[in-house]
């Protein structure tokens, strides 16, 4: 087990997240590992904007599934990575017919 995973599972269970939540987390967080083939923490705002317009447009996932990762990686981020604010401009499926700019 890396380090940034078992200080992001120590950040989860301080705040009391619930044990879903922490399998979630941890998967959205490894699929972002995964896709660029390297440690989250070494990734730019570029790279998120890349990641998210990817699970959107190729991966199809819908408005429910992005904000999911939105969250998890935003949790990443914030709270385990200490940045001092998550500004970077997202877009994710409203529903069906349109986007939302998060």
């Amino acid at each position: 087990m890396t380090a940034l995973r078992q200080k992001m599972i120590a950040a989860m269970r301080q705040r009391g997240f619930a044990q879903r939540t922490h399998n979630t987390y941890l998967m959205v967080v490894t699929d972002l590992a995964r896709y660029f083939h390297r440690s989250p923490d070494t990734l730019s705002t570029d790279d998120l904007q890349h990641f998210f317009n990817h699970l959107v447009q190729e991966r199809g996932l819908s408005a429910a599934s992005c904000r999911v990762y939105l969250h998890g990686v935003r949790f990443l981020y914030l709270h385990v990575l200490q940045w001092p604010s998550f500004d970077v401009p997202l877009t994710v499926p409203k529903n069906r017919s349109g986007f939302q700019n998060c």
